[in-house]
């Protein structure tokens, strides 16, 4: 077992035990499983992609005010560290017959297929209600399309947090970057497929579905998000968690308990990651909210100021450049997610996670994919002290693009490494067991120098029930994480939340610091000669990168 995988002491609790029957398995040709299993993740990613495209400018046609609809997406990051952490302990201790994550699964996509389809049809649904000539029609239209949103982002976190867990409870240690390689490749392939579908004309290829895009795109991402996780409920066999003689469900306190005292017991190389997303996001949210805006303002310094004046009309110039400049960025960002996405497809098989490199031969080395973390947070480090020289659209087109690399790692290796803590700390536990499977490497790469993990891995059939696995005891409080997996991955994705929170505040002073004199040059008829302020917060984002890299330094010697 290597370094730092070991499990830390953890806090007793006053909770008790339970075991579970039977083990995971995924049924289906061999060659389906990963991708049976991360499936969902496509249609939430396009959800994601559909309702932030779409859903600011569809509340503004309704009337509301930019300053409510600032409020109202406060939405994801709420959700994000409420929902996710609460679903996590909530699907740990359930003990449904049909598995701790899959009940939850189903009942987050029936809410997201309802309030996605509610966003796309609210004014169709206010006057079904109210009646067409209401005239509180308006109102209730706004208040109906943010309930909707609400809604959706709640339920997406929900499905998206057991989609996750249940990754991590389905595959062992081995596959655990393979698994999330794919997860990332869905999640990249979301991308894609929002950008393209927001320059076809959909009301006209699919009138029968709606008379608007955003009616078209709620049924189209309805029916891949349900179909989508159907195929993986339908197919993949989950352990059922039995409560044992005296097992009581936990309270609401209880289960808020169970997070905070987890955050603070455990294992350091899972700690380290956790402080590796909270530092690495700091840099990375300002670039995927601002990227546009620094790509219109650069695009708006290019024109000359003669030319401002060339056309006699130069407040359609500024809306003109405004326009081309939004254009441009989101150009930008469609090469930066099909980079990524070609990155999901040719790195993984050149990486391996650490646990079980020095166990098995494989004919041809591999980069840790610690190391490789490491690279991508030196890359984005790279990319945005380049903002220092850039100066023209087509730079920074080249630099957007070229952060598809780090991003492509970002979506990929903390889920990896995360699960492969997750998993080994378990088998390694103050009892001295060992886990079968490691000791199955073991042996077998003893009895063969030319043996490929692949190879061995296509032994371990994942369509049979385990025999050694068929009752576990386990401690809903204080014993292996591998039965908690839904509370540290909600306590991940707090680490990722936060530096959301915070971001929106930085900006928001960099902003009025750098931008107090003149506005935007959209704004103005003649183009500002003035640096965007911009660049500042994606400089700071270069201080937060290298500062996760510090940190991914000592888990890779922590994991070594």
């Amino acid at each position: 077992m290597p370094a730092g995988f070991g499990a830390l002491p953890l806090a007793e609790s006053d909770m008790l035990r339970g075991s579970t029957v039977g083990s995971a398995r995924i049924l289906g040709p061999r060659w389906a499983h990963l991708p049976t299993l991360t499936v969902g993740l496509l249609g939430a990613q396009i959800l994601w992609s559909v309702e932030m495209s779409y859903a600011p400018p569809y509340l503004i046609s309704l009337g509301l005010s930019r300053a409510s609809m600032a409020i109202v997406f406060l939405a994801g990051p709420l959700s994000g560290f409420l929902v996710q952490p609460l679903i996590g302990v909530l699907a740990d201790n359930s003990t449904s017959r049909w598995g701790r994550r899959r009940p939850y699964m189903l009942a987050g996509c029936a809410v997201c297929a309802v309030s996605m389809l509610l966003l796309g049809y609210t004014r169709e649904v206010v006057e079904m209600l109210l009646g067409r000539d209401n005239s509180m029609n308006g109102l209730a239209t706004e208040w109906l399309a943010v309930l909707a949103i609400y809604l959706v982002d709640f339920a997406i976190n929900a499905v998206q947090a057991v989609d996750r867990a249940l990754l991590i409870d389905t595959l062992p240690p081995p596959l655990q970057a393979s698994g999330n390689a794919w997860a990332a490749l869905m999640l990249g392939v979301g991308g894609v497929v929002g950008f393209f579908v927001g320059n076809l004309d959909l009301p006209d290829l699919l009138p029968f579905l709606g008379s608007s895009e955003l009616q078209v795109l709620s049924v189209l991402v309805v029916s891949l998000i349900v179909g989508g996780h159907l195929v993986t409920a339908l197919l993949v066999r989950e352990a059922v968690l039995v409560p044992t003689e005296g097992h009581k469900r936990l309270s609401f306190r209880a289960e808020l308990h169970q997070i905070w005292t987890r955050m603070w017991t455990l294992p350091l190389v899972i700690q380290q990651i956790f402080m590796i997303q909270f530092f690495a996001w700091l840099g990375w949210f300002p670039c995927l909210f601002y990227t546009t805006m620094y790509i219109s303002d650069l695009h708006a310094r290019s024109e000359s100021a003669q030319a401002a004046f060339d056309y006699g009309t130069p407040g359609l110039l500024a809306s003109d450049l405004a326009e081309e400049g939004t254009r441009l960025g989101s150009r930008a960002l469609f090469f930066c997610a099909m980079l990524a996405l070609l990155t999901n497809l040719v790195l993984p098989p050149f990486t391996t996670t650490s646990s079980y490199q020095s166990m098995v031969k494989t004919r041809m080395p591999k980069i840790p994919l610690v190391t490789v973390w490491m690279g991508g947070h030196l890359l984005f480090c790279a990319c945005m002290l380049a903002t220092f020289a850039v100066t023209t659209v087509q730079g920074a087109t080249f630099v957007t693009m070229i952060m598809g690399v780090p991003l492509a790692i970002t979506q990929w290796a903390p889920f990896a490494l995360l699960g492969e803590a997750i998993l080994t700390s378990q088998s390694s536990s103050d009892t001295g067991e060992v886990d079968p499977l490691l000791e199955q490497i073991e042996s077998n790469g003893a009895k063969s120098s030319s043996l490929d993990l692949s190879s061995e891995l296509e032994r371990l059939d994942m369509r049979s029930p385990n025999p050694n696995a068929a009752h576990r005891e386990v401690d809903s409080a204080g014993g292996g994480l591998r039965d908690q997996v839904g509370v540290i991955l909600g306590i991940h994705n707090i680490c990722i939340v936060i530096p959301q929170f915070l971001v929106t505040i930085l900006c928001a002073v960099v902003f009025a610091v750098f931008d107090s004199d003149s506005g935007s040059a959209a704004e103005n008829s003649r183009p500002s000669t003035k640096q965007s302020s911009v660049v500042y917060v994606f400089r700071l984002g270069a201080v937060w990168s290298f500062i996760a890299f510090m940190i991914c330094r000592r888990l890779a010697r922590l994991v070594r």
